[in-house]
């Protein structure tokens, strides 16, 4: 087991997020901390082979009054083709982000991954923030060291649930585009409003005054099973209660976006039939509208969790980001 002692001592054990740090061009087992080490195997995380010669780099930033842990992947550099910029969805944390990751690399891009404000191994109340503005702010803070860092264009956004809200809120209200050249965004279950909300919003305004979180139901919104049980037993820093001021700030966020001008970048989104997390035909139509030209993909029968789902569901999804990269790049 990782547990969260071993990630606030893997958080301390690690200097400034430097990606293009000779440390991190040296990569290689000897280069890592024996906690890092101990993350990466706990996680299965430790990516490269014969095949796939991967360097590997943590380190820390900060936004706000958050200590947060950045991670950077790259395959050489005569095989790079850009880099991608991936955001977790909430309660998550790059740790269970490796299929994407290498999925990614294997496509010759870089991997640049945050674990956001109270998730994973970075600091704040767990699964808790007062507005999705702090999330962008984190964002926007590593965006900063990559840029300052010279990691290789062009950029690629993908955001998983959360962290394709996260994504939206930024272009629309801190003027992403404006400040950082992406050549696509590509949603993957976005979130806008949860599934059943209209209901779940009416309880939540009845007992918000009574009640600072409720326990967090862990729902099936995957075909893995073995995934899922890892996630209900096995994963010390999943966050079991859901705080009362997340759902504020998600509730922020949805008027923020309402009132929003009209985004001037496509999305694509990636959304599964099955999903009973996000309200997702809903969801599809406000984002189409909101950012004109954005295209949609469907992957029948598959549910909320795209990066982690079933190999069945992953392999259709992957294939879609895998064609949209492409066209990205030519």
């Amino acid at each position: 087991m990782f547990s969260r002692a071993d990630a606030q001592a893997l958080r301390e054990s690690l200097g400034p997020f430097s990606p293009r740090s000779p440390l991190a061009q040296a990569g290689g087992e000897q280069a890592q901390p024996a906690i890092l080490q101990k993350y990466c195997d706990y996680y299965g995380l430790n990516l490269g082979g014969s095949k796939l010669p991967v360097t590997h780099h943590a380190g820390t930033l900060t936004s706000g009054a958050s200590t947060l842990v950045a991670q950077y992947f790259t395959v050489p550099m005569d095989r790079q083709v850009g880099t991608a910029v991936i955001l977790h969805g909430y309660f998550d944390h790059t740790g269970l982000y490796g299929h994407l990751i290498k999925n990614c690399l294997e496509q010759g891009l870089s991997v640049v991954s945050l674990d956001l404000p109270g998730h994973g191994l970075s600091t704040g109340k767990p699964a808790s923030i007062a507005s999705f503005a702090l999330y962008g702010d984190a964002l926007i803070a590593l965006l900063e060291r990559v840029e300052d860092q010279g990691v290789a264009h062009p950029w690629f956004a993908i955001g998983q649930s959360t962290g394709a809200a996260i994504l939206m809120d930024s272009v629309l209200n801190q003027r992403l585009v404006e400040q950082f050249a992406f050549r696509c965004f590509i949603l993957l279950a976005p979130l806008l409003k949860p599934y059943g909300w209209n209901k779940a919003r009416i309880l939540f305004h009845s007992t918000r005054l009574f009640l600072s979180s409720t326990p967090r139901r862990f729902s099936a919104n995957s075909h893995d099973l073995e995934f899922l049980e890892f996630l209900r037993g096995q994963d010390a820093l999943q966050c079991k209660r859901l705080p009362r001021d997340w759902v504020l700030a998600m509730l922020d966020y949805q008027v923020r976006f309402a009132h929003a001008e009209v985004g001037n970048v496509p999305m694509h989104i990636i959304q599964g039939t099955d999903d009973k997390t996000v309200d997702w035909q809903n969801n599809i139509e406000e984002i189409t509208a909101k950012f004109p030209g954005s295209l949609s993909y469907l992957v029948a029968d598959a549910k909320h969790h795209l990066v982690n789902e079933s190999a069945e569901f992953r392999n259709k999804v992957f294939g879609l980001v895998n064609q949209i990269i492409a066209d990205g790049l030519e």
